[in-house]
């Protein structure tokens, strides 16, 4: 039996199944097992869905494959930090920066996902923690700034080229239209 790299044993220790996916099925296609472990948009005390706010949710427990490091909490700190109102006041209003333990993005560590009520949802892999913060913040920017989130390769930042898993389209955007 082949030996799971670090990163994919960590969901099995966790009771992770189906690629990573609590209770996962591999047969529910991609936007079915996305679905099932994206965060839900946040909800307004009454229950309604908040469309004001953009999460950047990244995973706590992928290891780099060579280093076997966790760096999800520290890249959490660090977006917090370039996205303060300090910095960036004119995306930090309305934006929120979450760990989440696993996004089922094992074989491409370390996973970042990107989610707003009625945008398309994005999800990166290979992200390096230190090299690609710059980048994910200009994402930030631009996908705060676009009304449904839909954006072409070509619009995001050139060192998240070849890191985009998931586009996610959003409601009234379905996946069958063409842009």
């Amino acid at each position: 039996m082949a030996q799971r790299p670090a990163s994919q044993e960590t969901c099995h220790q966790h009771g992770l199944t189906g690629r990573g996916v609590p209770g996962g099925n591999a047969s529910l296609g991609l936007v079915g097992r996305f679905a099932s472990f994206l965060p839900s948009p946040v909800l307004e005390s009454d229950g309604k869905l908040d469309g004001s706010i953009h999460r950047i949710i990244v995973c706590t427990l992928c290891r780099d494959l060579v280093t076997g490091v966790r760096s999800g909490e520290d890249l959490c700190t660090d977006l917090r930090s370039r996205l303060s109102a300090e910095h960036e006041p004119a995306v930090a209003q309305g934006l929120a920066v979450e760990g989440v333990a696993c996004m089922a993005g094992c074989s491409r560590p370390l996973t970042v996902a990107f989610q707003a009520q009625g945008k398309t949802a994005y999800l990166f892999g290979s992200i390096d923690a230190r090299a690609d913060v710059g980048d994910l913040v200009r994402f930030a920017r631009l996908y705060a700034s676009l009304a449904d989130g839909w954006c072409s390769s070509g619009q995001r930042p050139a060192g998240l080229a070849g890191k985009t898993l998931a586009r996610i389209p959003g409601p009234g955007n379905p996946a069958g239209s063409s842009r």
